[in-house]
């Protein structure tokens, strides 16, 4: 009987630490697209200054490292350390490019967030829509909670994005992984420095 009572509470206080997270990282979120949303509408910023300012705004939610390292999958491990530290800073700049070459398209969207799950007690998943005046796009945040906080990063972190079923993550691993079938690491990085 006593074991069951102890479990029955082990249940009910991780179900309060999980709502505690995701309330923790639902505020975190709003917080970070709204100051995007002030960035993109503020016309006092040039392009550049503008961009910059919403990478540095996102840097602290997104682990776009472990983003670099999964998109590699098992080739990772064969890399130098200094190779895999090139790889990085190169696939970083392409995904912050990438970020900022969409914020050109922004048109008073919202992002709304429809469901947030916890499949693991390290995993979460935002499920959102950003919503325009006449069509809505689904996209899904997957965070993972880090062992060991990180300067300048919060605790829980994404490291992939769902825009209507298309894992960015899968894509560029199907991506690097053909480029890597015809050439090597070195043709890769190059693609990368463009």
């Amino acid at each position: 009987m006593t074991n069951i009572f102890i479990k029955i509470i082990l249940i009910l206080s991780f179900g309060l630490v999980s709502l505690n997270a995701s309330n923790t990282v639902k505020k975190e979120f709003n917080d970070t697209f709204d100051s995007i949303i002030e960035v993109v509408k503020d016309s006092t910023l040039t392009k550049e200054e503008r961009n910059k300012k919403i990478i540095d705004t996102i840097n602290p939610i997104f682990d776009f490292e472990l983003m670099a390292k999964l998109s590699l999958g098992k080739t990772w491990k064969q890399l130098s350390k200094d190779t895999q530290e090139e790889f990085v800073s190169l696939y970083v700049k392409r995904m912050k490019n990438s970020y900022s070459a969409k914020i050109d398209g922004y048109a008073d969207e919202k992002v709304i967030i429809n469901d947030i799950t916890q499949p693991k007690s390290t995993r979460m998943v935002f499920y959102t829509s950003l919503v325009g005046d006449n069509d809505s796009i689904n996209i899904e945040y997957k965070y993972y909670k880090t062992k060991i906080k990180r300067d300048n990063k919060k605790v829980w972190l994404i490291y992939d994005v769902v825009i209507e079923g298309i894992s960015i993550l899968k894509t560029d691993r199907a991506q690097f992984s053909a480029v890597l079938k015809r050439g090597s690491i070195e043709s890769l990085m190059q693609k990368l420095r463009g």
